[in-house]
């Protein structure tokens, strides 16, 4: 699934922007190589483009940064598509202050494999939407090899998910930038600038208050309470890896500000639990009934039967794909029902 060689390269790097913290240039490359199960899509897989724009990650067509936090350290990364022939394949740049060792870059390269899905086998998801007698079959044909998945760590992923909750984008992109600047760390490699979330220790002597003062409202005491139970190790995102989807979802329900719908994406995209399609927030209620209807109005309670009896086992992961190609379309030519929804 993986090979890793080390190579030192200088890297000049982008020039920073002020921070509350300096920058950090990394300059020396560890290369690594993933094989994802086929099928697979690169971009399908690495942009989604209903999520809300962050400073976080990078996406061109084929090419796709980010960081990631691996024993406690930043580590700069750039995915590139390298399939030659039929078999799919992934260019991985790991940059650092110094070379990895093996261990370390095995480490990332694990950590890959499971945020991307790399190992799914999507075979019979495959067989099952392509013998649907619906227009969406194009649509699967389209982005076939598209996994849900998330670069982000699950107490990252619960920092991005916090700033959506309750307002439109735009007020979301404000108070993530907001959150960066203050806490956050930029980091400079492959030239590029990024930046990357904190460590939820660092919040450990932050208080409530001066949260407060970056304009994020209610969401300050969400953030401190949850950034404490990562701190304390209370959270364990490798052994939650192991449950049954139903425990999953009964210990993702116990962090503080997580509902049903956090927790019903929490499980598709951090967690790849394909079924998992058993919530929905009134704004994408209002979004699946445009998509799989083209009509306003239509219950929540008859989309999730509807989809559910469609594509049973993968009714999280279909779904997820015929959403990111609605976005797909609207980032191509404006979609203004859509645009009046999101309001960014």
């Amino acid at each position: 699934m993986t090979t890793v060689t080390t190579t030192s390269k200088r890297d000049p790097g982008p020039r920073p922007r002020p921070t509350s913290q300096a920058p950090v240039a990394y300059d020396v490359v560890t290369r690594g190589k993933l094989f994802p199960r086929p099928p697979f899509h690169f971009d399908g897989t690495f942009e989604k483009p209903s999520h809300f724009p962050t400073t976080l990650t990078r996406w061109a067509p084929g090419t796709f940064h980010q960081s990631i936090r691996i024993n406690g350290q930043l580590i700069g990364l750039k995915l590139s598509d390298s399939t030659s022939g039929v078999r799919p394949s992934i260019a991985v740049s790991m940059f650092f202050t110094r070379a990895l060792t093996r261990d370390e870059s095995e480490l990332v390269l694990q950590e890959l494999t499971f945020r991307y899905a790399l190992a799914e086998d999507l075979s019979a998801f495959r067989t099952l939407v392509y013998a649907q007698k619906m227009t969406t079959k194009t649509v699967f044909r389209r982005w076939m090899g598209t996994r849900a998945s998330t670069p982000y760590s699950l107490y990252e992923l619960l920092v991005v998910g916090l700033v959506l909750q309750n307002t439109h984008v735009r007020r979301s992109v404000q108070m993530l930038a907001a959150l960066l600047d203050a806490f956050g760390q930029r980091l400079l490699f492959d030239g590029v600038a990024l930046d990357a979330l904190w460590h939820p220790q660092q919040l450990e002597d932050v208080g409530e208050e001066e949260l407060r003062e970056l304009r994020i409202g209610y969401r300050a005491r969400a953030l401190k309470r949850f950034s404490s139970q990562f701190a304390a190790g209370a959270i364990d995102e490798r052994a939650l890896r192991e449950l049954d989807d139903d425990e999953l979802r009964a210990n993702l329900l116990t962090i503080y500000g997580v509902g049903p719908e956090t927790a019903r994406i929490l499980r598709s995209e951090a967690f790849h639990r394909p079924a998992a399609f058993d919530h929905l927030a009134p704004w994408q209620q209002k979004i699946y009934s445009r998509l799989l209807y083209g009509e306003d109005g239509v219950s929540a309670r008859r989309i999730l039967r509807d989809v559910r009896r469609t594509f049973g086992p993968y009714a999280g992961l279909a779904t997820h794909v015929l959403w990111e190609d609605l976005f797909w379309r609207h980032r191509k030519a404006a979609i203004p029902w859509l645009a009046a929804e999101l309001r960014l």
